[in-house]
């Protein structure tokens, strides 16, 4: 099964990877976010502050910037991975307040920025906020998840998708997929603009089971909804799948989280346009 093709991005953003899994497995864990660092102390007699460096074209630097802090919060840059052929850069930080005082934070701070922005509820609590900046050539959005437990939290996900304007950020899956049990959206990216990768969409979510519990339960479903499986392999840890119906290729990639308690996975799921199959030619 060597003809299959990683179009999530799972292994060429292997080490991005690495810390998105540990900082999810981690964020049910925590009691309470890091304390923000201290303000520093200008000394006496400065009356001038130097000018703000430029901003820098990537890194966590990029991100911290971009992206105003939230009060009482820390956020934590998680690198830069790559998915469906678009680069983006993520940070994390989490909060006790709800979801809807993060998104009315950043909506109100981009605003200020004089920037037109969409916001969307997921319809569990949570959502996300973004806008798209021409002079980065990126889509700066703010997903947020509200985490249950004895206390709850809110998980923030801010986000630079690099890509040409047309790109839609949404904090819900498309309905017309199955949804494994206990799937929580981290990031939906929608390409409505031109080239290779218009009118695809890629997918990000953390579901209860393992890698191979999943992959059991997308070739029993996604059948039933036409699709058929045209490959699928091990690779690093990473469970590949590929399936195809007329008009769409979906993609899927499933990777586990280390942590403690019920097995979780990492899933990140693309859905391509796919041509027509050419006609095949008469026997007679």
């Amino acid at each position: 099964m060597s003809g299959l093709t990683d179009h999530t991005g799972a292994l060429t953003r292997w080490l991005g990877l690495g810390g998105l899994l540990a900082l999810i497995a981690t964020a049910v864990l925590l009691k309470d976010p890091p304390p923000a660092a201290p303000a520093p102390t200008p000394p006496p007699g400065v009356v001038d502050l130097p000018p703000a460096p430029p901003l820098p074209s990537s890194g966590a630097d990029r991100v911290r910037r971009v992206f105003p802090p939230f009060p009482g919060a820390r956020m934590v840059p998680m690198g830069r991975l790559e998915t469906n052929g678009s680069p983006m850069e993520m940070g994390y930080f989490e909060t006790d307040h709800p979801p809807g005082e993060v998104l009315e934070f950043y909506a109100r701070e981009f605003r200020l920025r004089g920037r037109d922005i969409v916001t969307q509820e997921d319809g569990a609590g949570g959502g996300a906020v973004n806008y798209y900046d021409a002079k980065l050539g990126a889509l700066v959005s703010v997903t947020t998840i509200r985490s249950g437990g004895a206390v709850p939290r809110t998980l923030v996900f801010p986000t630079l998708v690099e890509a040409p304007e047309g790109i839609h950020l949404q904090g819900t899956a498309p309905a017309s997929l199955p949804q494994p049990p206990g799937a929580v959206t981290v990031l939906r990216v929608d390409e409505r603009g031109s080239g290779p990768t218009a009118g695809s969409t890629t997918l990000t979510q953390v579901a209860h089971g393992t890698p191979q519990m999943l992959v059991a339960f997308y070739r029993e479903q996604l059948p039933a909804r036409g699709f058929t499986v045209v490959d699928g392999r091990t690779a690093r840890g990473v469970e590949l799948l590929e399936f195809q119906r007329p008009g769409e290729r979906l993609s899927l990639s499933l990777s586990p989280v280390a942590k403690d308690g019920l097995p979780e996975s990492l899933i990140t799921l693309v859905i391509e346009r796919a041509p027509p199959p050419p006609p095949q030619e008469s026997n007679r």
